[in-house]
């Protein structure tokens, strides 16, 4: 029992350790284009939140941790921000951190 038990967390811990490394955006390209305002004095678990509110991330707690694993981590800015359900985690950070991103497809508007 106990050596099964290790074996499933072992696996469920590997698992989310490849997700946060892994880069998947929510939707195939175009995706669909949201408006997230992101307030001054946001930290990074709000900003994580706030994307998984407005159905950008699956996963807020593993967002939170891609950006805590990335050079964005002290770097997002607060403002207002286009962002797509194809963007992959890294681009999205990068967009509030004032970076520019180029993206190959149109988005849709919502």
């Amino acid at each position: 029992v106990i050596v099964v038990a290790v074996f499933q967390f072992g696996s469920m811990a590997y698992n989310y350790g490849h997700a946060v490394f892994e880069e998947e955006a929510l939707d195939e390209p175009p995706g669909r284009t949201i408006t997230v305002d992101v307030e001054e004095g946001s930290s990074t678990m709000d900003i994580a939140k706030l994307l998984e509110h407005e159905g950008l991330v699956a996963d807020w707690k593993l967002f939170y941790i891609q950006i805590l694993c990335s050079k964005y981590a002290k770097t997002m800015e607060p403002g207002t921000y286009e962002l797509s359900t194809a963007m992959k985690p890294r681009e999205l950070m990068a967009v509030m951190s004032g970076e520019e991103v180029e993206l190959e497809w149109e988005q849709e508007e919502t």
